[in-house]
C-alpha cells in the first residue's frame, strides 16, 4: 500500500475539517451522539467497484500483515454498504490464514465528506 500523496493528504483533511464542522452543528442541535470523522478519508475503488473508508486504518492493517501474504477485494452483494475484505496467509498449504472486513464510513459522515481523493487499487 502507497503513502497518500501531499495532495491526497490536503484534499482529505479538508475534507474531513468541514465535514467535522457540519457534525458538531448537528450534534448542537439534536443533541445526540454523533462521532467525528478521524483518519484520512478517502474514496477506495477496487475493481470498479468504491467504498469511502479511513485510509490511514487500513494502511495500519496492512502493515500488521509483515510476513504474511495477503489478497484484497470488495463484496457489494451482501448488504447495502461494500465490505472491503483482506484475506491474509503464511503461505498456500499453511492453515494459518484469516480474513479481515473493513466496513465503509458510516452514512451521516459519508454524506457530509465531499472532494475526496480517489486511490485506485488493482488486484
Amino acid at each position: 500500500m502507497r503513502p497518500l500523496t501531499a495532495e491526497e493528504k490536503s484534499l482529505s483533511k479538508a475534507a474531513k475539517q468541514r465535514a467535522n464542522k457540519q457534525l458538531q452543528a448537528q450534534r448542537r442541535k439534536v443533541g445526540v451522539r454523533i462521532r467525528d470523522v478521524k483518519g484520512d478519508p478517502v474514496i477506495l475503488e477496487i475493481n470498479g467497484s468504491s467504498i469511502t473508508l479511513n485510509y490511514e486504518m487500513l494502511r495500519r492493517f496492512i502493515h500488521s500483515l509483515k510476513n504474511r501474504r495477503w489478497n484484497i477485494s470488495m463484496d457489494t452483494w451482501s448488504g447495502p454498504q461494500p465490505v472491503l475484505i483482506i484475506l491474509h496467509y503464511v503461505n498456500s498449504r499453511s492453515k494459518d490464514r484469516g480474513f479481515i472486513e473493513l466496513y465503509e464510513l458510516p452514512p451521516y459522515q459519508k454524506e457530509l465528506l465531499t472532494d475526496l481523493p480517489v486511490i485506485e487499487i488493482e488486484t
